[in-house]
């Protein structure tokens, strides 16, 4: 337990236990209520498919969102969106982390850079500067297009 919050396995195991156990449930009941024959079996598992069906819909994990531009505080925390608040570098593979982190922080402190930590990616931090000239938030592009892309794509 870190911070007073319980770790992501035993959540899983939790809801794995709940759903074992109400299907079991669900099972027994419905086999019970319409007599314990071939189409009482049949139809439970047809009750219990179309329920396992639509909790998986309605309580499945949403598309993913687009993080090819984020606009980002001081802090280095995503500005708005679905992702606000949270940090930016947790938005891309732990292997890029360190390098995105680094350069964001650059940004913020006014610096723009293009770089590419990986084979294929492209990225662009820039600061985003308020009236007065002060930086007041940072945008990093991904896969940001280079001259050479530029020139294939045209």
């Amino acid at each position: 337990m870190i911070g007073g919050l319980v770790p992501r396995s035993s959540h899983r195991i939790a809801s794995f236990v709940l759903l074992s156990g109400g299907v079991v449930m669900v099972f027994a009941g419905l086999t019970t209520a319409l007599g314990f024959s071939t189409t009482g079996v049949i139809a439970s598992a047809a009750a219990i498919a179309a329920l396992l069906y639509a909790g998986g819909v309605w309580f499945g994990p949403s598309a993913r969102a687009d993080v090819s531009v984020v606009v980002f505080t001081p802090a280095l925390t995503v500005a708005a969106g679905p992702y606000a608040g949270r940090s930016v570098a947790d938005l891309y593979p732990l292997a890029l982390r360190k390098v995105i982190d680094a350069h964001c922080r650059a940004a913020i402190e006014g610096r723009s850079q293009r770089f590419s930590p990986a084979a294929g990616r492209t990225f662009e931090a820039a600061p985003v500067r308020g009236a007065d000239g002060a930086v007041v938030y940072g945008v990093l592009v991904a896969d940001a297009a280079t001259p050479e892309r530029a020139a294939a794509a045209g």
